[in-house]
Parts: C-alpha cells; sequence; structure tokens
C-alpha cells in the first residue's frame, strides 16, 4: 500500500518538470495520468482526467493532431505513446457518446450553489461557435457568467462540422459535447452573422459587457499561378463544405491535389465517394449545387480545420475523393515523407485506400481548354526549408512534368474573412490579415474585445484554439471583476513502497499498435473508419507509458555513494561524479551552499547526476539502494 502526503507548491516543479506530454497539451491534460489509470483499469478515474480541462474530449480523442505524443518520452525509445486513441478508448466509455456520460463527476463544484455566483450572470457575447467559441463559453459558464454564442450557421460546430469529414468524425458526437455545454446554460444563437445580423456595437448596445471574437479564418488562400480561373480547379475548404453539406460536385475520373496535409488527404478521399453520388446530375444542378456552396462559405463564421498545415488539409481532400469513387486521386506536395507533418498513420491510411503520394513537387500552371481543366503542370522541388528550417522552397528549373487530370483541388491554406470589421470598431489588424491579439491574455486593442483561434492567430488546431478559448474567458473573467477564480488545489505526494514497485512486465518491449480500422470494402461514405482500442489492447497500450510522473527521488543523507544505483541502472542515466565538475547555474550553487555549508575542495564531495530524458521509472536503483536512500515518488494536484 502506497503512502501518501501533502508537499508545498514550490516542491512540486522539483517532481513534475518532465511529465512532458502535459507539457506539450495546450490545455496542460495529464495524459499520462489517463494513460496510467488506463493500464491499472480506472477507466472512470481516466475519463475525469482527460475531460475536467477539454470540453473536447471525445472530439480530440478522435482527431486531435496531439502534441502531447510529440512530447512523449517514450517517443525517444521507440514510439511514442498512443495517447491521443487511448483517450478515445476512455471516451467510449464514460464521454458524451456513452450511456455513463454525467458532467456532475467531471464538475463535482457544479452541486455547489457557490460555484458558479463568481460571474454573477454578467452577459458576455461569443461570436462563432466553434472550439475557440464553445470552449470560452464554456468556462465562461462554470465562472457564472451568463455567456450567449452566435453563429452564423443553422448548425454550432464550426469546422468540426463543416470541415472534417464525418468519415474522421461522426457528428452526433460532435452535438453531443455542444449538448453538454449547453447544459451548463450556455444560449446559442444561429443563423447569426457578425456584420449582416448584428455589428459589435449594437452587442455592447444589447448589454453584452465583453466580446469575444471566435470565426476563424474560413476563406481559402489564392495560388498565384496560370488557368487557377479554370472550371474544375476548387479550393480545398469549398470542397469540404460541399461535401459536409450534403452537396455534389463533379470531378471527373482523374483528380490532382496539391497539398499534403490530412485535410487535403481527406478532400481527396471523399472525391472517391462522390463519383456515385454525381452520376446522372446536369449541368445546371451541378452548377447550382457548387453556387449554392459558394453562399454557404461566404457566410461561414465559424471554423476549425484539424491542424493549420497545407499536407493535413491535403490529406482530407484527397481522402474524400477516394470516397466520392473517383478512379485517380494524386497528390502532390513540396515536402518529402520524412518532412510531411502530418500524422503517418493518416497518409498510410490513405495510401491503403487508393491515393498517390508524390512528394518534392510543386505546382507551376494549371492547364485548360475551353476554360475547363485538363491538367496541370508541375516542377520539382530540390529543397524546402534553408539551414535554419525556415520555409525557403527552392525549384529545379527544368524538372517541368504534365499531369492530365479533370480536376485540380488546393490545399494551400485559409485566411480570414475581415469583411464585417467597421472604422468605429476600433481593431487593429497585423499585417498577416489577423486581429490584433495578445497571445497571453488574447486581448485586442479594445479593452472589452477578445479574440482567439484562426481569426487571432491564423489556423489553429482543435486543442489550441480550446485553449485559447479558455485563456480569454479567464481574461475577461478579470476584466469584468478584477481577479480570475482559482480553484482551491494541493500537491499530494505518493511513495511507493519500494519492496513492491514494479513496472509491468516486460513494458519496455510493448510495441505501439495503431486502433483497429474499418475493413476496405466497407470504407464508404460516412462510415467511421478509426475504431475503438479493445480493452486488452488499451491496458496493453497504456502500460507502454514510463510514467513521468513517478521519479526516484535521492535522499543525500541516507547516501554512501556507493555506486549500485548506477551499476544496476539499464539505461545508464546515473553517474557519480564529483560536485564540483557539475555545471549550473546560481541555484546550484545555492544548493551546494545550503549542503555543506562552503564550497568544497575538489575531489572533497561526490554526488549523483541524472539523465532525465532516458530514465524509465524501472526503480531498479531503489530496489539496489543498501541503505533507503532512494524513493520512488509522484507528485499530482489533487482538490484542497
Amino acid at each position: 500500500m502506497a503512502n501518501t502526503y501533502t508537499v508545498e507548491l514550490p516542491d512540486v516543479n522539483y517532481f513534475t518538470r518532465q511529465v512532458l506530454c502535459r507539457e506539450g497539451c495546450p490545455v496542460r491534460t495529464d495524459s499520462g495520468g489517463y494513460v496510467q489509470a488506463i493500464a491499472e483499469g480506472r477507466y472512470e478515474d481516466a475519463y475525469i482526467i482527460a475531460r475536467t480541462p477539454n470540453p473536447f474530449a471525445s472530439i480530440c480523442g478522435r482527431v486531435c493532431a496531439a502534441p502531447c505524443e510529440a512530447k512523449c518520452r517514450r517517443g525517444a525509445l521507440d514510439s511514442a505513446v498512443s495517447i491521443r486513441a487511448l483517450k478515445r478508448y476512455v471516451c467510449e466509455k464514460y464521454g458524451v457518446e456513452s450511456d455513463n456520460f454525467d458532467l456532475g463527476r467531471v464538475y463535482p463544484q457544479l452541486l455547489q450553489k457557490s460555484a458558479q455566483t463568481f460571474g454573477g450572470g454578467r452577459k458576455v457575447a461569443v461570436v462563432g461557435a466553434g472550439p475557440a467559441g464553445l470552449s470560452c463559453a464554456h468556462e465562461l459558464a462554470l465562472m457564472g457568467f451568463s455567456a450567449t454564442v452566435f453563429e452564423a450557421q443553422d448548425i454550432s460546430g464550426g469546422m468540426l462540422v463543416l470541415g472534417v469529414p464525418e468519415y474522421r468524425l461522426p457528428r452526433e458526437t460532435v452535438q453531443a459535447e455542444i449538448k453538454a455545454i449547453e447544459s451548463l446554460g450556455v444560449e446559442i444563437l444561429h443563423h447569426q452573422r457578425l456584420g449582416r445580423d448584428f455589428t459589435l456595437a449594437q452587442l455592447k448596445e444589447r448589454g453584452y459587457e465583453a466580446i469575444f471574437l471566435g470565426i476563424g479564418a474560413h476563406k481559402s488562400r489564392e495560388l498565384a499561378i496560370e488557368g487557377v480561373q479554370n472550371d474544375g480547379v476548387l479550393r480545398a475548404i469549398e470542397f469540404l463544405l460541399n461535401i459536409n453539406l450534403g452537396f455534389r460536385v463533379s470531378l471527373g475520373r482523374k483528380v490532382v491535389v496539391i497539398g499534403g496535409g490530412n485535410v487535403a488527404f481527406d478532400v481527396a478521399r471523399s472525391v472517391v465517394r462522390q463519383a456515385e453520388q454525381v452520376a446522372g446530375m446536369s449541368e445546371a444542378e451541378l452548377r447550382t449545387a457548387l453556387h449554392q456552396a459558394a453562399s454557404v462559405l461566404e457566410q461561414l463564421t465559424a471554423r476549425e480545420p484539424e491542424a493549420p498545415d497545407e499536407v493535413r488539409l491535403a490529406l482530407d481532400v484527397a481522402r474524400e475523393a477516394i470516397r466520392k469513387g473517383v478512379t485517380e486521386v494524386h497528390m502532390y506536395c513540396l515536402e518529402n515523407l520524412d518532412e510531411i507533418p502530418a500524422a503517418r498513420e493518416e497518409i498510410e491510411e490513405a495510401e491503403r485506400e487508393g491515393i498517390k503520394l508524390h512528394t518534392r513537387f510543386g505546382p507551376k500552371r494549371v492547364l485548360g481548354q475551353d476554360g475547363k481543366v485538363t491538367g496541370i503542370e508541375l516542377v520539382r522541388c530540390g529543397r524546402v526549408f534553408d539551414e535554419n528550417r525556415r520555409f525557403s522552397p527552392q525549384f529545379i528549373e527544368g524538372s517541368e512534368e504534365t499531369v492530365l487530370c479533370d480536376t485540380v483541388v488546393l490545399a494551400i491554406g485559409q485566411a480570414a474573412d475581415l469583411s464585417w470589421l467597421r472604422p468605429e470598431d476600433s481593431l487593429k489588424v497585423t499585417p498577416r490579415g489577423t486581429i490584433q491579439t495578445d497571445p497571453v491574455t488574447l486581448a485586442t486593442s479594445r479593452p472589452d474585445i477578445f479574440a482567439g483561434g484562426d481569426l487571432a492567430f491564423g489556423p489553429r488546431i482543435i486543442i489550441t484554439a480550446v485553449a485559447e478559448g479558455q485563456r480569454a474567458a479567464r481574461s475577461i473573467a478579470k476584466f469584468l471583476t478584477g481577479r480570475v477564480p482559482e480553484p482551491s488545489r494541493k500537491a499530494r505526494a505518493t511513495i511507493y513502497p519500494t519492496e513492491s514497485y514494479r513496472m509491468p512486465a516486460d513494458y519496455e518491449k510493448l510495441v505501439r499498435q495503431a486502433p483497429p480500422t474499418l475493413p476496405m470494402e466497407r470504407r464508404i461514405g460516412i462510415a467511421e473508419v478509426e475504431q475503438v482500442y479493445s480493452t486488452p489492447n488499451a491496458i496493453a497500450q497504456g502500460e507502454r507509458c514510463l510514467r513521468c510522473h513517478v521519479s526516484p527521488v535521492f535522499d543525500g543523507d541516507k547516501c554512501i555513494l556507493c555506486g549500485g544505483c548506477a551499476d544496476i541502472c539499464p539505461e545508464n542515466c546515473l553517474r557519480l561524479v564529483d560536485v564540483l565538475a557539475v555545471r549550473g547555474d546560481e541555484r546550484l550553487q545555492a544548493a551546494i551552499l545550503a549542503r555543506y555549508g562552503q564550497m568544497p575542495q575538489a575531489g572533497e564531495q561526490a554526488g549523483i547526476i541524472k539523465d532525465e530524458t532516458r530514465c524509465i521509472r524501472c526503480g531498479l536503483c531503489a530496489v539496489r539502494c543498501p541503505t533507503g536512500a532512494i524513493t520512488m515518488e509522484k507528485v499530482e494536484w489533487v482538490p484542497a
């Protein structure tokens, strides 16, 4: 049985500084905490850990770009822990998509009437029902403010429902997450477009004391090459909107997608699925559908693609093309396979579905005849980044290649639509065409208006937009009340008995396994491709976690410098050295003075240094220590 005790706040940094997966998450989700809970079979605890900081846990379990996995220390040994897929596993059990969902278990403070009195019901307007806007409204509601969300479309979710393909993100999951937010008292008004149905000045007249702008960047960027005006040249966002709003697009037999992102792959896969639907449509019907989709795009005020890079955009395009039944879908991107920032699993799935990926190519001109696309001329790219890893593509002269095709889809990024902006709004705009916003407080040039997501910083991944909405809500609270309510928490340390502390058997040999996927013959329409782990597989994947929360803690008073811990360490991460050979800042010198009372002479005092990046928390050093100078401890935040 482990012993627990409470430590003071300053000590927490020592224990938790290496929990990198949490540091990688914009909302600071304790990823390792819920992964370890899964490994131990504590599934409801795992869901509460995952959901508490993130109102879109079930969505992120399916389509998050998973920056936590990029920070996972297991990745330095073989492959990162499947953090995102494990989140989906517990969401399937206790999330909004399950029969066990209980918001009161996630936020026990909601049961206390005093918990929602901080904001005093003061009115805040949120423009845009995408992830940034909804997370801001969610946070405001938890603090007791009255939040009203204004959304241009007839459905909430922004690009979660209008851009991300349904085969990756079921619409009922999105709406269930939003319903949970509404249950906190958040009001969402649809068909309310900023600049058309209301202005910022009118919101102030209606009594809203602060405003959050989360309307996104929903216009496709233009590519300044010859031939882009030909019929048959589509923009990725326009195409995805057509698909997700139920419109049909004529694509022909061969489609070329320019870009290399997940959204572009999705578009290509959707194109393949579209072919059967468009059969029999007249040209007039197709033109009407395209006109309607363009009109919807113009009205769109909330967006959030899965990732900001063109490579992810191109992935969505390509995979949607495949789903619409197109015979050939080709993707051309500047990056090579090692440089493509999209998830490798996404690329592999797209290739399995029949998408042909071509790397190190850039578009030179679109070919056409009688105003209709007939092909595209591409040029080879010698390099994408310069020696400082800055985007600086160089093309190889004389390397042009021509590819015949019926449709070209451009997945080259998005920009903000600021047509609603008026001089009297007193909002400054950056040279990039975004609203000038403080990246920490989310404040704009007007003290009562805050902004986040794509409108403020350009295209964002979902979890980053969520984090910005939350930060904006806290800044709004401070603007309106002069302070921000902070939860009462304390740090709890758990000491594991050395004789019983063990990592799972052969945990270092467990390999990362992707979650199961739908068989190829069943990947049609909106059928969800990625499936959920079985319980044995989820436990096994959770056991791959290196338990960064747990650390060997050394007691210098008990240590006799026998070197046993260094000898037994399987990763060679411990070393005995002369104290004076250790390099550090003034804090190290202060620690040495505190320990010895004065600076020792060379060779007088020894110390143990530890390579934290190599430690796998096996606990063998603690087991080997003859004096009990090493203990395995974990520190976590708990309600005070």
